[in-house]
């Protein structure tokens, strides 16, 4: 049984996060919820801590951008980010982008 709060989303978008103990870091977001995502990097990113990341989404010229996000897990060379504070424009955005990903992923 699934107990997660927001749907997940499959999806294959570039990410750039940078954080105060880490440097600018590249990865692919490969899940996507109203409340976080899941990351595939290479990075050395430890749990704790907090990042800003941008998603950069095909077609569009700025990415989202999340203003504070924690690293929740870390197992290999995926990690999961909660959101923690996101502007309301960009928030505008993520609502708009996780509609669009609802309907797409309707049976």
């Amino acid at each position: 049984m699934e107990l997660r709060r927001h749907q997940r989303f499959p999806v294959h978008f570039h990410t750039v996060f940078s954080g105060p103990t880490l440097g600018k870091s590249v990865g692919t977001i490969v899940n996507l919820s109203e409340g976080g995502c899941r990351i595939q990097t290479d990075s050395q990113v430890y749990t704790g801590i907090q990042v800003a990341l941008g998603l950069h989404l095909p077609g569009e010229d700025s990415p989202i951008s999340i203003e504070k996000a924690a690293v929740r897990w870390n197992r290999g060379r995926e990690i999961g980010v909660g959101f923690i504070t996101v502007a309301p424009p960009q928030q505008e955005r993520l609502s708009h982008l996780l509609t669009r990903l609802k309907k797409e992923n309707k049976i």
